[in-house]
């Protein structure tokens, strides 16, 4: 007997966070240059008819892009585990043919995996972009989607937060730019005078919001691990490939001054709840952080240069 999946519906409007982080990277050149690799892959398997999953969907710029640039005809399920974020995907894709939305549900502190969500092989072709950097425990969401795959199907896993040797120093992940910015506004506290307050206990508060900073910016993983993972759950992974981006600094200046983010980069002002004068007084301390990182790169960096830095997006692609 075949079950049923309904597909979900927003009950609350769109959050002002998802609105931000939305408008900061949907019509930049770096989230589209990332992406366009992973649409080619996608382009060259995806067959009439099939079911494309955007795991991780977020505010559906993935999902987005795929729809503009892929012009087959596929169903495309967006999933995520925020409602509120994927509210804002809803909004921009709920008119668009065969689209449909699936929440993970969360029971019991553990969300519900791809399969229980949409079925058992069900889908086509699952893609991630810029998610699994995020995700704690690979081996149930991996378990979840093997399940959720028809046999003879793919799983393309996408992040600019993947480590990966050999890479210079120079080309930076995701993570290495919030690393360098949360140092260097921690120095911030510690030498102006006006922010003395939030120096008097940084010590403390550095070890209290440890767990809050790597919750948003976990530490990336080698390459290695998550095809180790996808071979442990039964997939087919014979390697992987990765691609250079050019970031612009106004374009990562505008990603990097989302509040959600700032949560994640200094969470040492306000913590969890901060009031509304200590997200202004973030936001000034990290953006000053910015502006620091940057002018650095322009002289030290030579893959930098005065507009611009080079990142580096790692792409693994895996077969049922």
């Amino acid at each position: 007997m075949n079950q049923t999946f309904l597909s979900w519906q927003p009950a609350k409007p769109v959050s002002e966070g998802a609105n931000m982080y939305h408008n900061a990277v949907v019509d930049t050149s770096w989230y589209n240059d990332n992406l366009k690799y992973l649409i080619d892959i996608v382009k060259d398997i995806v067959k009439t008819n099939d079911i494309i999953v955007d795991f991780g969907a977020g505010t559906g710029i993935s999902s987005l892009f795929l729809l503009k640039n892929c012009h087959k005809n596929y169903k495309i399920f967006l999933v995520d585990n925020s409602p509120s974020w994927l509210s804002k995907a809803y909004e921009i894709l709920k008119d668009k043919p065969n689209v449909d939305f699936f929440i993970l549900e969360k029971k019991d502190g553990n969300y519900s995996t791809l399969a229980q969500t949409i079925g058992k092989e069900k889908a086509d072709i699952v893609v991630s972009a810029n998610t699994f950097h995020l995700v704690p425990a690979l081996n149930d969401a991996f378990k979840g989607i093997y399940d959720s795959l028809k046999k003879n199907s793919f799983f393309i896993i996408q992040s600019g937060n993947i480590f990966r040797k050999g890479r210079s120093s120079e080309v930076l992940m995701i993570d290495d730019t919030v690393e360098k910015i949360h140092n260097i506004a921690l120095d911030i506290l510690r030498t102006d005078k006006k922010y003395f307050i939030y120096a008097k206990n940084l010590d403390k508060s550095i070890k209290e919001e440890y767990a809050q900073r790597k919750m948003i910016f976990p530490d990336p993983r080698p390459v290695e691990t998550y095809i180790d993972v996808l071979k442990s759950v039964g997939f087919e992974c014979d390697g992987y490939t990765y691609k250079e981006v050019r970031v612009k600094y106004t374009d990562w200046k505008n990603f990097l001054k989302v509040k959600r983010i700032q949560a994640g980069i200094l969470p040492e002002i306000g913590g969890k709840n901060p009031t509304e004068e200590e997200i202004d007084i973030r936001d000034s301390v990290v953006t000053q952080a910015i502006e620091q990182l940057f002018a650095d790169m322009k002289k030290n960096n030579s893959k930098a240069d005065e507009n611009s830095f080079t990142a580096e997006w790692v792409y693994i692609k895996s077969f049922k």
